[in-house]
């Protein structure tokens, strides 16, 4: 006697089907993967560069507040006009510098003297020169 199953009785997916279920999903993180990756580092420059314009804007109300009239580059001055010290989402370090008109921005342009310049210290995300570099 011959036991044969009939396609009407069957339960459950055979290997290959597992296994092109598999192969496409791979295929399609292959494709996904790279665009996330990019997505990701894009919104963390972008972050970055919103702190730095916050940086920018602490560093002006200080300005306003300071009979001298000069900015600081001391982080820790800024805290009553930032709440507090903005971090990079990269763990870089922001650093203030007030410029001797050599220094040029992000977009190459030369800085005046007595000029702000607030840089960060991760990779690719550069350096914020207010009044120069688009807002």
């Amino acid at each position: 006697m011959k036991l044969i199953r009939s396609r009407k009785n069957r339960k459950g997916f055979t290997l290959i089907e597992l296994l092109i279920v598999i192969l496409v999903l791979a295929i399609l993180m292959a494709v996904a993967l790279p665009l996330y990756l990019a997505a990701v580092s894009d919104s963390q420059v972008k972050t970055c560069r919103a702190n730095m314009q916050t940086i920018s804007n602490a560093e002006a109300a200080y300005k306003t507040q300071n009979a001298a009239h000069v900015y600081t580059t001391t982080m820790a001055d800024l805290n009553p006009n930032l709440g507090s010290t903005p971090v990079c989402p990269s763990a870089g370090a922001y650093s203030v510098v007030i410029s001797t008109g050599v220094e040029t921005a992000e977009s190459g342009a030369a800085v005046p003297a007595g000029g702000l310049i607030i840089s960060c210290s991760a990779t690719g995300h550069g350096k914020f020169a207010p009044g120069i570099d688009a807002q």
